[in-house]
């Protein structure tokens, strides 16, 4: 036990000291600290409870960024899921944390009831438990990242269909994708409409606007929309044809996706009638293949 303590003390002490070592900060992201507000400078609780929480934050990124991680790889769906890197950061650490811990008080737990595992078992499990928490919040942020994406898939069919419907009452394209936009609500039509408004405020075409939103979140059907809006306007075709086109794929898309989803979980359904089966023929026959083997 002594040796488990530690070595836990000397990786404690170990995180500590690279989070308080500052490493080197990239250009972009050093600016894009300093252009940002500080709206975590309050002087009641609240306050410097943010503030603790920012600086943890800062910290957790650097040890991440130093053991050689680049959160890079993970910038969409850090953005459609509305986190930092430096929370996201946080957020591995914690996990890794937590895991270790879990794991630890398992293996006291079985020396509670009677058992005692080796010093090197507890390690082990230790291990896995950091390995597990670490890996664990990657594995949570694409869940969710997926979620929102079939999300938005959903709004942007909406989206569609209300653009449609302002095209065939006499709307012009552009000013119905300004319109449906912000006729929605919901953080997805809030992407569309700020969208919009990059489009807008920087006097470019709203393909332009959906083609940024697109790299940015990692949804192919909006690059897609942004080029058959594109090509509408070079090659002189119809808006509103394209626009109801569209719509219908996106519907379409939307109900097979959800009949997929259906047959996936029916499917689901099936394997515990299959184990059931298995089990009672094997109960069965297990007697009349026992006594021809003992004949055997």
């Amino acid at each position: 036990m002594t040796a488990l303590v530690g070595a836990l003390v000397g990786a404690g002490i170990w995180l500590v000291g690279r989070g308080l070592l500052r490493g080197p900060v990239p250009l972009l992201r050093a600016l894009s600290e300093y252009r940002e507000p500080a709206t975590r400078s309050g002087n009641g609780p609240a306050g410097r409870s943010a503030g603790w929480r920012g600086r943890a934050e800062q910290r957790s990124l650097r040890v991440v960024e130093s053991l050689g991680f680049d959160l890079g790889t993970l910038g969409m769906d850090l953005r459609i899921v509305g986190r930092s890197p430096a929370e996201h950061a946080f957020a591995k650490l914690a996990g890794a944390l937590a895991g270790a811990g879990a794991l630890t008080a398992v293996s006291y737990g079985a020396r509670l009831v009677g058992l005692a595992p080796p010093v090197w078992g507890v390690l082990m499990l230790a291990a896995l438990g950091v390995l597990g928490g670490y890996v664990g919040a990657d594995g949570a942020l694409r869940k969710k990242a997926t979620e929102r994406r079939e999300q938005f898939l959903r709004a942007l069919s909406a989206y569609m269909d209300l653009v449609k419907i302002l095209v065939a009452g006499g709307s012009h394209s552009d000013g119905a994708l300004y319109q449906a936009a912000a006729v929605g609500s919901g953080w997805a039509f809030d992407e569309l409409k700020a969208a919009m408004d990059w489009s807008r405020v920087n006097g470019r075409p709203p393909a332009a606007g959906f083609q940024r939103l697109a790299a940015e979140i990692g949804v192919p059907d909006v690059d897609e929309l942004a080029a058959t809006i594109r090509l509408t306007a070079e090659q002189g075709a119809s808006p509103a044809e394209a626009l109801a086109c569209k719509a219908e794929m996106l519907s379409a898309l939307e109900l097979a996706g959800v009949r997929m989803k259906a047959d996936s979980t029916t499917e689901r359904m099936s394997i515990p009638t299959v184990v059931v089966a298995i089990a009672f023929v094997a109960f069965v026959g297990y007697p009349a293949l026992s006594s021809l083997l003992e004949m055997l």
